[in-house]
Protein backbone atom coordinates (compact mmCIF):
# COMPACT_ATOMS: atom_id res chain seq x y z
CA UNK A 1 0.00 0.00 0.00
CA UNK A 2 1.16 3.47 -0.86
CA UNK A 3 -0.28 6.49 0.96
CA UNK A 4 -0.13 9.79 -0.93
CA UNK A 5 -0.94 13.17 0.57
CA UNK A 6 -0.86 16.81 -0.49
CA UNK A 7 -2.26 20.05 0.91
CA UNK A 8 -2.46 23.64 -0.25
CA UNK A 9 -3.63 26.90 1.30
CA UNK A 10 -4.86 29.94 -0.57
CA UNK A 11 -5.28 33.63 0.24
CA UNK A 12 -6.97 35.89 -2.33
CA UNK A 13 -7.35 39.63 -1.82
CA UNK A 14 -10.60 41.07 -3.17
CA UNK A 15 -11.33 44.73 -3.79
CA UNK A 16 -14.42 45.68 -1.79
CA UNK A 17 -17.64 45.48 -3.78
CA UNK A 18 -21.23 46.39 -2.93
CA UNK A 19 -22.20 42.69 -2.83
CA UNK A 20 -20.25 40.70 -0.22
CA UNK A 21 -17.98 37.93 -1.51
CA UNK A 22 -19.65 35.33 0.76
CA UNK A 23 -22.85 35.72 -1.31
CA UNK A 24 -20.89 34.88 -4.46
CA UNK A 25 -19.20 31.90 -2.79
CA UNK A 26 -22.56 30.43 -1.74
CA UNK A 27 -23.57 30.17 -5.42
CA UNK A 28 -21.74 26.88 -5.86
CA UNK A 29 -22.82 26.38 -9.47
CA UNK A 30 -20.99 29.59 -10.32
CA UNK A 31 -18.05 29.00 -7.98
CA UNK A 32 -17.27 25.58 -9.43
CA UNK A 33 -16.18 27.20 -12.71
CA UNK A 34 -13.54 29.21 -10.87
CA UNK A 35 -12.13 25.90 -9.60
CA UNK A 36 -11.95 23.98 -12.88
CA UNK A 37 -12.36 24.38 -16.61
CA UNK A 38 -16.03 24.11 -17.67
CA UNK A 39 -15.15 21.30 -20.10
CA UNK A 40 -14.05 19.20 -17.10
CA UNK A 41 -17.25 19.69 -15.08
CA UNK A 42 -20.59 17.96 -15.19
CA UNK A 43 -23.38 19.13 -12.87
CA UNK A 44 -24.87 16.08 -11.13
CA UNK A 45 -27.32 17.90 -8.89
CA UNK A 46 -27.60 20.68 -6.37
CA UNK A 47 -24.10 21.10 -4.89
CA UNK A 48 -22.87 17.94 -6.67
CA UNK A 49 -20.42 17.95 -9.55
CA UNK A 50 -18.31 15.52 -11.49
CA UNK A 51 -14.74 16.60 -12.27
CA UNK A 52 -12.98 14.80 -15.13
CA UNK A 53 -9.29 15.50 -14.87
CA UNK A 54 -6.78 15.56 -17.67
CA UNK A 55 -4.60 12.45 -17.97
CA UNK A 56 -1.82 12.15 -15.39
CA UNK A 57 1.39 10.22 -15.97
CA UNK A 58 2.50 8.20 -12.96
CA UNK A 59 5.59 6.14 -13.73
CA UNK A 60 4.39 3.75 -16.48
CA UNK A 61 0.67 4.44 -15.97
CA UNK A 62 -1.63 7.02 -17.51
CA UNK A 63 -4.41 7.85 -15.07
CA UNK A 64 -7.60 9.78 -15.82
CA UNK A 65 -9.36 10.51 -12.51
CA UNK A 66 -13.08 11.26 -12.41
CA UNK A 67 -14.22 12.56 -9.01
CA UNK A 68 -17.72 13.22 -7.75
CA UNK A 69 -17.40 16.33 -5.60
CA UNK A 70 -19.82 18.04 -3.22
CA UNK A 71 -19.46 21.81 -2.90
CA UNK A 72 -21.85 23.41 -0.44
CA UNK A 73 -22.10 26.25 2.09
CA UNK A 74 -22.21 25.39 5.78
CA UNK A 75 -23.92 27.30 8.60
CA UNK A 76 -20.81 29.51 9.07
CA UNK A 77 -20.88 30.79 5.45
CA UNK A 78 -17.85 28.65 4.63
CA UNK A 79 -17.79 26.61 1.45
CA UNK A 80 -17.06 22.95 1.98
CA UNK A 81 -15.46 20.96 -0.83
CA UNK A 82 -15.58 17.22 -0.23
CA UNK A 83 -15.20 13.98 -2.10
CA UNK A 84 -14.53 10.39 -1.25
CA UNK A 85 -15.65 9.15 -4.64
CA UNK A 86 -13.10 8.92 -7.42
CA UNK A 87 -12.50 6.38 -10.13
CA UNK A 88 -9.79 6.02 -12.73
CA UNK A 89 -11.04 5.80 -16.31
CA UNK A 90 -9.83 2.62 -18.09
CA UNK A 91 -8.26 1.23 -14.86
CA UNK A 92 -10.84 -1.20 -13.48
CA UNK A 93 -8.18 -3.25 -11.64
CA UNK A 94 -6.71 -0.18 -9.91
CA UNK A 95 -10.16 1.14 -8.98
CA UNK A 96 -10.68 -1.90 -6.75
CA UNK A 97 -7.44 -1.06 -4.87
CA UNK A 98 -7.81 2.70 -4.68
CA UNK A 99 -9.10 5.01 -1.92
CA UNK A 100 -9.52 8.76 -2.38
CA UNK A 101 -10.45 11.65 -0.10
CA UNK A 102 -10.57 15.38 -0.86
CA UNK A 103 -11.38 17.88 1.88
CA UNK A 104 -11.39 21.63 1.43
CA UNK A 105 -12.80 24.80 2.84
CA UNK A 106 -13.11 28.28 1.36
CA UNK A 107 -14.29 31.27 3.39
CA UNK A 108 -14.70 35.00 2.95
CA UNK A 109 -12.86 37.19 5.39
CA UNK A 110 -15.22 38.96 7.77
CA UNK A 111 -14.19 42.39 6.44
CA UNK A 112 -15.01 41.32 2.84
CA UNK A 113 -11.38 41.96 1.80
CA UNK A 114 -10.75 38.50 0.44
CA UNK A 115 -11.03 34.76 0.60
CA UNK A 116 -8.91 32.16 2.34
CA UNK A 117 -8.99 28.41 2.28
CA UNK A 118 -7.19 25.13 2.22
CA UNK A 119 -7.48 21.71 0.64
CA UNK A 120 -6.12 18.26 1.45
CA UNK A 121 -5.97 15.31 -0.88
CA UNK A 122 -5.28 11.75 0.31
CA UNK A 123 -4.96 8.64 -1.80
CA UNK A 124 -4.21 5.12 -0.68
CA UNK A 125 -3.43 2.70 -3.47
CA UNK A 126 -2.32 -0.88 -3.70
CA UNK A 127 -0.21 -0.78 -6.86
CA UNK A 128 0.12 -3.69 -9.30
CA UNK A 129 2.83 -6.28 -8.73
CA UNK A 130 5.12 -4.67 -11.32
CA UNK A 131 5.57 -1.70 -8.96
CA UNK A 132 6.41 -3.75 -5.87
CA UNK A 133 10.13 -3.65 -6.76
CA UNK A 134 10.09 0.16 -6.97
CA UNK A 135 11.18 1.72 -3.66
CA UNK A 136 8.14 2.86 -1.68
CA UNK A 137 9.82 6.21 -0.97
CA UNK A 138 10.13 6.85 -4.74
CA UNK A 139 6.48 5.93 -5.32
CA UNK A 140 5.37 8.20 -2.46
CA UNK A 141 7.54 11.17 -3.41
CA UNK A 142 6.47 10.94 -7.07
CA UNK A 143 2.80 10.51 -6.14
CA UNK A 144 2.89 13.33 -3.58
CA UNK A 145 4.47 15.63 -6.18
CA UNK A 146 1.69 14.81 -8.64
CA UNK A 147 -1.03 15.43 -6.03
CA UNK A 148 0.62 18.68 -5.01
CA UNK A 149 0.70 19.69 -8.69
CA UNK A 150 -3.03 18.98 -9.01
CA UNK A 151 -3.87 21.10 -5.96
CA UNK A 152 -1.47 23.83 -7.13
CA UNK A 153 -3.17 23.96 -10.56
CA UNK A 154 -6.59 24.29 -8.88
CA UNK A 155 -5.22 26.99 -6.56
CA UNK A 156 -3.71 28.98 -9.45
CA UNK A 157 -6.91 28.75 -11.47
CA UNK A 158 -8.92 29.86 -8.43
CA UNK A 159 -6.58 32.82 -7.87
CA UNK A 160 -6.94 33.88 -11.53
CA UNK A 161 -10.63 33.23 -12.04
CA UNK A 162 -12.27 34.07 -8.71
CA UNK A 163 -11.70 37.82 -8.89
CA UNK A 164 -12.76 37.94 -12.54
CA UNK A 165 -15.87 35.80 -11.95
CA UNK A 166 -16.80 37.74 -8.79
CA UNK A 167 -16.55 41.12 -10.54
CA UNK A 168 -18.73 39.86 -13.40
CA UNK A 169 -21.24 38.42 -10.95
CA UNK A 170 -21.47 41.64 -8.88
CA UNK A 171 -22.01 43.66 -12.08
CA UNK A 172 -24.89 41.36 -13.02
CA UNK A 173 -26.41 41.47 -9.54
CA UNK A 174 -26.22 45.26 -9.39
CA UNK A 175 -27.72 45.77 -12.87
CA UNK A 176 -30.60 43.40 -12.03
CA UNK A 177 -31.57 45.75 -9.15
CA UNK A 178 -31.70 48.83 -11.40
Amino acid sequence: MVHLHASQSVEIAIFPAPVPIHQYLSDTERLVYALADPSQIKVLGRHQFQFSMRPIKFLMLTLEPIADVQIYPNECDEIIIYSDSCRLRHQAALNRRFSFKLRGILAARSDNSGVSGNAELDIIIDLPTAFRFTPKSLLESTGNAILNGILMAIKQRLQRRLIHEYRGWTSGVLTSFK
